[in-house]
């Protein structure tokens, strides 16, 4: 890294978020940890948003502009125009706790891992963090059995730090991918090596609907997700490290039955059921697998929602999300 470098570089990709990204950027800027970058890829916004950041006049800001070419891209240029030897992450609409930075950079300079992610909760469920608040920090060797045992989804895009020549090495980002394309970044990722878990609560991502977001996404048709290719690709390469394998088949089991679900929330109920058929290991996850091939059946959405009722009466107090069929 040339002389005088920054630490991190901070990656926000911004398109049409002029409403929340001033927030966002102070966030950021308001961190104990200052030995940083911020570089702002302006994807091709029309709403101003990267003039806003302009205006906030702080030195270690960048604005980048460019064509209208998708979050992926987006955050792939801020990492290749990045100086600093660790990205962290932030979506235009999410924030970070003041000391987000500075305990990820304790946890990264602790061993020799692919990055750092911390624990973060929704906008919209404060009180429920994405990792069980009784998961301690430390060493993840074994993402995908600690995603397992987390609920599926550990890591937020905006609760990680990354090493910046393993993003590189790793491929970067699928372009031109709406949904999904963080979980297959991390799994490639996983193969590299070890991530560290740091339990602190810092981080903030917006999952509330938004003609830019959430919204958005559920106007097009469901599309084949990156990561339901590529890690049974690399499996069947023997790209995994042997180490694994096991606990990688299983994960890419479980994304296959979350996509399917996905594809039944849509009502796409016969594509749904040539993934569960194709793709999909019954033996696996049996219970998942059964609740989402009931699904697929004529009446069966019906039956579903009949059990979910009944299962809310009865005041289960399982997490719903881990058992979302």
């Amino acid at each position: 890294m040339p002389v005088g470098s920054p630490s991190v570089s901070v990656v926000v990709p911004l398109y049409d978020m002029a409403s929340s990204v001033r927030a966002s950027v102070a966030s950021a800027l308001a961190q104990t940890y200052s030995d940083f970058e911020l570089i702002v890829v302006d994807d091709g916004s029309r709403d101003g948003g990267g003039a806003i950041v302009e205006s906030m006049g702080d030195p270690r800001v960048r604005v980048l502009r460019q064509e209208n070419a998708g979050v992926s891209a987006a955050r792939n240029a801020g990492i290749i125009a990045s100086r600093a030897p660790w990205v962290a992450l932030l979506d235009a609409d999410d924030r970070w706790e003041h000391r987000h930075l500075e305990q990820l950079i304790a946890a990264a300079g602790s061993a020799a891992v692919v990055g750092a992610f911390s624990n973060s909760f929704r906008e919209s469920q404060p009180g429920r963090p994405s990792v069980p608040a009784a998961c301690p920090a430390g060493l993840v060797e074994d993402y995908f059995a600690f995603a397992l045992a987390n609920g599926g989804y550990p890591i937020a895009t905006t609760s990680v730090m990354l090493r910046r020549s393993n993003a590189v090495a790793a491929g970067l980002f699928p372009p031109g991918k709406r949904m999904g394309e963080d979980t297959d970044m991390w799994c490639r990722l996983a193969c590299r090596g070890p991530f560290f878990y740091n339990a602190a609560l810092s981080a903030t991502y917006s999952d509330l609907p938004s003609d830019t977001g959430v919204t958005r996404n559920l106007k097009h048709k469901a599309e084949f997700p990156p990561f339901a290719e590529r890690l049974p690709a690399m499996l069947a390469r023997g790209e995994v490290p042997l180490r694994l394998r096991r606990s990688a088949r299983r994960y890419a089991n479980f994304l296959l039955l979350e996509y399917a679900r996905q594809l039944l929330d849509r009502d796409e109920a016969a594509e749904a059921r040539r993934v569960l058929m194709t793709h999909c290991s019954p033996l696996a996850d049996p219970l998942r697998f059964a609740r989402r091939f009931v699904r697929t059946m004529p009446g069966g959405g019906a039956v579903y929602r009949a059990f979910r009722g009944r299962e809310a009466g009865l005041g289960s107090v399982l997490d719903k999300d881990s058992r979302r069929a």
